[in-house]
């Protein structure tokens, strides 16, 4: 799958997800026109001037070519802020270590 910046162009290098995020979403490739039915009449062979249609194109409706793709967006210095911030069990992890810390040295002292 493509993943592009925010200004549609393609990136050549995979995006730091630390830094950004990635949309899924349809990037539009080509718009198809519409076709109209085209047909001519032919002589039938063996016969005396019998014709018949013979359908050369079918007509079409106008469509759209779709691809999936990606866009990175990167984060604003705010959300940035909030997503460096130490989660809940980092925080846990740090006070345990310090309050283990803290027993040891107590009973070395005793």
């Amino acid at each position: 799958m493509k993943v592009y910046d925010e200004a549609g162009q393609l990136l050549t290098s995979a995006p730091d997800l630390a830094k950004g995020w990635l949309e899924h979403t349809k990037r539009l490739v080509q718009n198809h026109p519409a076709q109209v039915e085209r047909s001519h009449v032919e002589v039938m062979p063996g016969t005396e001037n019998l014709r018949h249609l013979v359908m050369d194109q079918p007509a079409r409706d106008a469509w759209d070519e779709y691809e999936a793709a990606q866009i990175y967006h990167p984060y604003t210095p705010e959300e940035q802020a909030e997503h460096d911030k130490p989660t809940l069990e980092q925080r846990v992890a740090v006070a345990e270590s310090a309050l283990l810390e803290l027993m040891l040295r107590g009973a070395a002292d005793v």
